[in-house]
């Protein structure tokens, strides 16, 4: 699939067939994410796949423990009917201070790359500034060691829903020449 094809056709998948992703793709995925860019190009990613039922149910109640009240819609019971789940975590020591920015790189690759491939996801994330226990809780659950923080969740699946198209704002509200 052509790039822009694969970012034009991206769309947030909460609803996955009952259908095994070869470990060969998951694989393939995670080879394009390590090729994201990095501060400093300190290439900290680690990727925890979930597959265990019994740790995609307990990843659902803590996302539903700690989502906030504008996103109450958006539950992630969905979680526990993925086939997989990649957790991206970035050690602290190789991010020179811009965990965020370098998981949510490798994040976007991962989804670009399983759409690309038929594949269907939906970005979630595994930190609140403002309220570490999301992340300790993930940490906890998934035996992360200190030193390294998760930053995304994304489920990974062959989709079982076509999301409709978004709408998108023009390119001439967005789009400034010089100055704002």
């Amino acid at each position: 699939m052509e790039f822009s094809n694969a970012v034009r056709g991206r769309r947030s998948v909460r609803k996955y067939q009952e259908r095994t992703i070869p470990d060969s793709e998951v694989e393939l995925l995670i080879d394009l994410a390590r090729h994201a860019p990095s501060s400093m190009n300190g290439q900290p990613w680690h990727f925890i796949i979930v597959k265990d039922d019994k740790a995609k149910a307990a990843l659902a109640e803590i996302k539903n423990r700690f989502c906030p009240p504008e996103k109450q819609a958006y539950q992630a019971d969905f979680l526990r009917k993925a086939p997989l789940i990649i957790v991206v975590c970035v050690e602290k020591s190789r991010s020179f201070g811009r965990e965020i920015e370098n998981g949510i790189l490798a994040a976007s690759i991962i989804m670009l790359g399983a759409q690309s491939r038929g594949l269907g996801s939906v970005y979630m994330s595994a930190y609140i500034s403002d309220e570490p226990k999301l992340s300790e809780a993930i940490r906890t659950e998934l035996g992360i060691p200190e030193g390294f923080a998760p930053v995304s969740i994304l489920p990974l699946g062959y989709p079982d829903e076509i999301p409709k198209p978004r709408e998108l704002r023009p390119l001439k509200e967005i789009i400034h020449v010089g100055r704002f």
